[in-house]
């Protein structure tokens, strides 16, 4: 089992996967889903959790399960305990493979 940081940005508006409200009630919900042992979740867009799966496989089913938009939606997923990551969606900014590269 690994812990992992998961973080998302919902744009504000709808589009024609579903409105904001319906997009971020499924990533928070297709998260918990596959939270394997214990979950923090105190701000806004962000989870700590503790799973079974790799950052691409809890990526990718979390993006499978939920509503996420890739045209305009943002998804991460850390894994704390190795240096796996994965990004999904509209990610404008290239600076987090420079980053993770230092990990």
């Amino acid at each position: 089992m690994s812990v992992f940081m998961v973080s998302f940005r919902i744009a504000d508006r709808t589009t024609v996967i579903g409105s904001y409200e319906e997009r971020y009630d499924s990533v928070n919900t297709t998260i918990q889903s596959l939270t394997t042992g214990r979950r923090w979740s105190e701000t806004t867009s962000f989870h700590l959790i503790e799973s079974d799966l790799n950052s691409a496989e809890l990526a990718t089913s979390i993006d499978r399960a939920s509503l996420l938009d890739h045209g305009v939606d943002l998804l991460v997923c850390i894994n704390l305990s190795k240096k796996g990551y994965k990004v999904v969606g509209d990610n404008r900014d290239q600076d987090i493979d420079a980053i993770m590269a230092h990990r």
